[in-house]
């Protein structure tokens, strides 16, 4: 398990339309749960409970405090304790690439496995090192998680883990700012806003900031 990870303050208003996307690119891409989110503070945990059951992860006392505290009524387990088997999706939104240890990414990687279901999904979102966001950025953007990982890189991970690919692709030029445009008037965030908007998945890997994945854990 990573060790706790310290987190910056998070702006709710910003934040809150990326996480409507990814409840709507689990419902569209791993369907109904039980759902297990991993390395969460509460918030999408909380909104995918409201379609079907919904656990979290956490990797310390205060983190679980804390989460439960974001997601009143939803269990919160050390990884290691959850039984093999018992999850129809994980959702893993920034999880990994927090070390450059890719060991420990490939460990918990491994967990997921374990715990979901013959047939399940995972619905993965990782830095893309060599996307277009870290180009235009100079992986400022991405802080202090981003790891030296490409699109290419993950999908060797998740198939040495033994999760097979069944959709992959990009969230676009996200965030931001790139350059001297403000955030808000820059025109290359559009299409990040309207697949965010049609809840899908079809920008290609590398043209944003992450790389997107749905993984399955084969029969």
């Amino acid at each position: 398990m990573h060790a706790e990870q310290v987190t910056e303050p998070v702006d709710r208003e910003r934040d809150r339309s990326p996480l409507r996307w990814y409840v709507r690119l689990v419902l569209r891409y791993a369907g109904r749960g039980p759902y297990l989110e991993v390395g969460g503070d509460g918030r999408l945990l909380r909104r995918l409970a409201e379609h079907g059951p919904a656990s979290g992860v956490a990797p310390s006392a205060g983190t679980a405090a804390r989460i439960r505290a974001e997601a009143p009524g939803c269990p919160v387990h050390r990884l290691v304790d959850v039984p093999d088997g018992s999850f129809r999706c994980v959702v893993a939104i920034d999880a990994l690439g927090r070390t450059d240890d890719p060991e420990q990414d490939l460990s918990d990687v491994r967990e997921w496995r374990r715990v979901l279901v013959p047939g399940g999904r995972a619905i993965v979102l990782v830095p893309d090192a060599a996307g277009r966001g870290a180009e235009l950025t100079g992986d400022a953007g991405a802080g202090a998680r981003a790891v030296r990982r490409s699109h290419a890189d993950w999908l060797r991970l998740f198939a040495e883990a033994g999760l097979s690919v069944q959709r992959e692709g990009s969230d676009g030029l996200s965030r931001g700012p790139y350059g001297r445009i403000p955030t808000w008037l820059d025109p290359r965030r559009l299409p990040a806003r309207v697949q965010q908007a049609f809840g899908s998945l079809y920008l290609s890997p590398g043209e944003g900031e992450n790389s997107v994945f749905v993984l399955e854990r084969p029969n």
